[in-house]
């Protein structure tokens, strides 16, 4: 089978879950014998190669109008300037539709060139949040499958907000138009369908993780527990930071180690005098990298309010560190609480420090909820067999054109 991704995050470079989860899939369907291409329109600063391969991957990225190395310093308040400017004037708005009209020409062409059967692309899309006016996702000539993995729309509604008509209109666009729709979670199929009136079939498809990792060779810090997600509110950072003084007051000894973008002096605003010296910023890392320090840690803590899936607990998992997970949204969905990992309220703050305290103070437990939950991890969710379900409910699209009954 000929597959294209459209991913405007692929690795290397910063990205979310939707950038890893589209690289394991990518990289695992070449190695079961099928070409994979992956596409992305990016936003100005985004950096790296215009087209390279990974793993026998073709991947291109096709970049805006506006684009060029002077934006890659994003958090720089000069570029703020200029691209709040940009967006004033109209400037952005009438780049965003030649950049997205030649994006549309491009993939066309990817389309003749490889012989594409059948194209994935996810719900969310970066070029939506900078449009102040409707501008829809072109329409491609191949079935199209939308892979629900937490939209803007649907995000904004679990923060109890909502987004403007024309954004939530281009996202509705986007699963309307679609051959088929499939989700990351039960939780987001409900809640994305609820958003959007949706009352289509909605196939339940997990995203995969490479349980197959070399031996890292690192040794367990008995007393190192462990973030990684953006420090962003709804992932619950500002509140491991209140909990971590609970945490720190009770077991000096003890060390945080937090991984990801974001504004670290925000969250150091959360910190006592004393806990904040325990607390180790490391920011953006590499997978290498971040698989080091998961491997090194005795506990993770993932207090997330909103997630459409969430790969940061399972690769955790697959590395050996003992899970706190979140109660919300598809946590329960990836952890069976005390049995493979632990689940907390995020808005329970000394529900947080007791779940990190028990696991410090009895290691035997830290160690068999850590043992468990590798193995779950390799038993539902290691990525051959995610990108097997991938490639039936793929099959079944073209077979059936897009008529799929709800597994």
């Amino acid at each position: 089978m000929n597959i294209l991704y459209l991913c405007d995050e692929y690795p290397p470079g910063q990205h979310g879950g939707i950038g890893t989860s589209v690289q394991l899939m990518a990289r695992q369907l070449v190695k079961m014998g099928h070409r994979v291409v992956v596409a992305g329109l990016y936003t100005p600063g985004y950096g790296g190669p215009d087209e390279f391969e990974d793993e026998g991957v073709r991947v291109y990225r096709y970049r805006w109008g506006l684009d060029g190395a002077w934006f890659e310093q994003r958090q720089a308040l000069p570029v703020k300037i200029v691209n709040r400017l940009l967006k004033v004037t109209g400037i952005m708005e009438r780049d965003i539709k030649q950049s997205l009209a030649r994006y549309h020409k491009k993939l066309v062409e990817l389309i003749g060139l490889y012989q594409i059967n059948l194209v994935e692309m996810p719900d969310y899309n970066d070029y939506i949040r900078h449009c102040k006016t409707y501008i829809p996702f072109p329409r491609l000539s191949v079935p199209v499958v939308v892979k629900m993995n937490g939209s803007l729309s649907y995000f904004a509604r679990e923060a109890g907000k909502q987004v403007p008509l024309h954004l939530f209109k281009m996202e509705q666009t986007i699963l309307n138009q679609a051959a088929a729709v499939i989700s990351a979670s039960k939780y987001t199929a409900q809640k994305s369908a609820a958003c959007f009136s949706c009352t289509r079939p909605i196939t339940v498809l997990y995203n995969g993780i490479n349980t197959d990792l070399p031996s890292r060779n690192i040794q367990r810090n008995a007393r190192q527990v462990i973030f990684s997600g953006t420090l962003v509110q709804k992932k619950g950072i500002y509140q491991l930071a209140q909990a971590w003084n609970m945490v720190h007051a009770q077991v000096p000894g003890a060390r945080l180690v937090v991984l990801g973008k974001g504004p670290q002096q925000q969250v150091m605003g959360y910190l006592n005098k004393d806990a904040v010296k325990s607390v180790l910023f490391m920011g953006h890392v590499a997978p290498a990298e971040l698989y080091d320090h998961l491997s090194g840690s005795a506990v993770s803590v993932f207090p997330s309010y909103a997630e459409a899936f969430s790969l940061a607990p399972l690769e955790a998992m697959v590395c050996g560190a003992a899970v706190i997970n979140s109660s919300r949204s598809s946590g329960p969905e990836l952890i069976n609480n005390q049995v493979n990992g632990l689940l907390i309220d995020p808005d329970d703050i000394g529900q947080i420090a007791s779940a990190i305290l028990y696991l410090l103070h009895h290691p035997e437990a830290s160690e068999r909820l850590a043992e468990q939950g590798k193995q779950h991890v390799k038993e539902q969710f290691d990525i051959g067999l995610i990108a097997e379900q991938h490639l039936q409910f793929y099959q079944q699209v073209l077979s059936r054109d897009g008529e799929i009954e709800v597994s």
